[in-house]
């Protein structure tokens, strides 16, 4: 009986609704499930922090970086989720200049640049104006005291961080999309390194590239007032210049894609990217350990996005694990549920904070971790609404068509939109970036 019940509501689920719209039609499986591996250790990192913060007295001490249990390797790897936005960079960096790798060094049509920025502004304006809009009215419900309106006036224009720092509010994870937009702003400019048509050249000025900037990001967070793993300006970069190495490792990989170099080889050399893809995790979660003394450690990080990155391409073992559609689909969704997480982890955590205790290990596995999980799942319900309908690219038609005929009708292709495949692309076009 049960079984039956749960096979009708499976056939009745609009899975097509919780899958991405790309413009080439096919979704890169293992992509998605790759910012899947990006956004889940955010939200259980912010999810952890937040208990913390909310918790029984006494609680606030344990996020000292100095504090014992952050030294356990669980309270370490858990403090590490915020490296999952330096890799968002690494495929933001991928998707948003392969077009421009495939059109000088295979010969594609040229993107238009009036064309990439308006997917730019269509694609990703309208959930973030949705986001901030919906920070506003939760600040406004609860603690109308701290809705200071110039933070969302500059935040409307990717500029908050830059005209007040770190000053607290409640939309602060906002500052990775700020130096987004300054990396979509760049970069048409930085993929005319694409023009040299010397591979080794063109990829020797990439390697050079990262290796500096990521010196003088190194330089940055050693000089940081907080020490890690908490503190420090990688957790919120103020500008593009302490990020654009992993941007760059980005370009990097989309021009081993566009030359076909990761999508070759035997079982043995898979075999070898899966375990480059498992070695790099653990470089990415030791790197700051190592950079709280030495440059070294942006060397670790730098090297360990970039196999994660090469692993998830390559690697038949990871490639398969990121495929699972569950994976996909969440990390299809991360842009969703990345606006979002933080609002639903700070409404609600303070109904778990009472639950918390001076052990760490619980309020992890008790408490964090079944928490972000139900934050996920609830962003994930938000993005057929608030996400999915803007990457139909005839939106704004569709929009218009409806206020025209004032008649909603028109706008329901946006929330069917054309079905799209989950096989495995053989080259992935701008679409299936975020």
């Amino acid at each position: 009986m049960a079984s039956s019940i749960f096979s009708r509501l499976a056939s009745a689920f609009p899975a097509r609704l919780f899958r991405r719209i790309t413009s080439g039609g096919a979704l890169l499986a293992e992509l998605d499930g790759l910012r899947a591996v990006a956004i889940l250790p955010v939200v259980l990192f912010h999810a952890t922090m937040s208990l913390y913060l909310k918790g029984a007295e006494g609680q606030v001490s344990a996020i000292d970086p100095s504090a014992a249990p952050f030294h356990t390797p669980l309270g370490w790897l858990v403090s590490q989720g915020f490296l999952g936005v330096q890799l968002f960079f690494v495929i933001s960096g991928f998707v948003v200049t392969l077009p421009f790798a495939r059109a000088r060094l295979l010969g594609d049509a040229a993107p238009s640049l009036k064309g990439f920025y308006l997917k730019r502004v269509t694609r990703i304006e309208p959930p973030y104006v949705i986001a901030l809009c919906s920070y506003l009215a939760g600040v406004l419900l609860i603690a109308p005291e701290n809705a200071r309106i110039a933070d969302y006036l500059a935040g409307l224009v990717y500029l908050r961080t830059a005209l007040f720092g770190s000053e607290p509010w409640a939309f602060f994870i906002s500052w990775s999309l700020e130096i987004e937009v300054q990396f979509y702003l760049l970069a048409p400019l930085l993929a005319t390194v694409f023009w040299i048509r010397s591979t080794a050249l063109r990829r020797g000025i990439l390697v050079a590239a990262i290796a500096l900037t990521a010196l003088y990001a190194a330089d940055v967070r050693l000089s940081a007032s907080e020490p890690p793993p908490l503190g420090g300006p990688l957790q919120h970069g103020r500008w593009l210049g302490t990020e654009i190495a992993f941007f760059l490792i980005g370009l990097l990989v989309a021009d081993l894609w566009t030359l076909r170099e990761l999508r070759t080889g035997d079982r043995i050399a898979s075999i070898g990217y899966d375990l480059g893809w498992f070695a790099g995790f653990v470089a990415v979660v030791t790197s700051y350990r190592v950079l709280a003394w030495h440059h070294l450690g942006i060397a670790l990080l730098v090297l360990g996005l970039f196999l994660m990155t090469l692993g998830a391409f390559r690697g038949n073992l990871v490639r398969r694990a990121l495929s699972v559609p569950v994976v996909s689909v969440v990390g299809g969704a991360c842009y969703t549920i990345y606006l979002f997480h933080f609002q639903l982890v700070s409404l609600f955590g303070r109904f778990l904070a009472p639950f918390t205790t001076t052990s760490l290990e619980w309020n992890i596995l008790v408490l964090a971790l079944p928490f972000s999980l139900v934050v996920t799942a609830a962003c994930l319900a938000l993005f057929p609404l608030v996400e999915r309908p803007f990457m139909h690219g005839r939106w704004p038609a569709l929009v218009a068509a409806a206020v025209r005929t004032r008649s909603l009708a028109a706008l329901a292709p946006l929330f069917e939109g054309p079905a799209t495949s989950s096989r495995r692309s053989a080259m992935p076009r701008s679409g299936s970036g975020g």
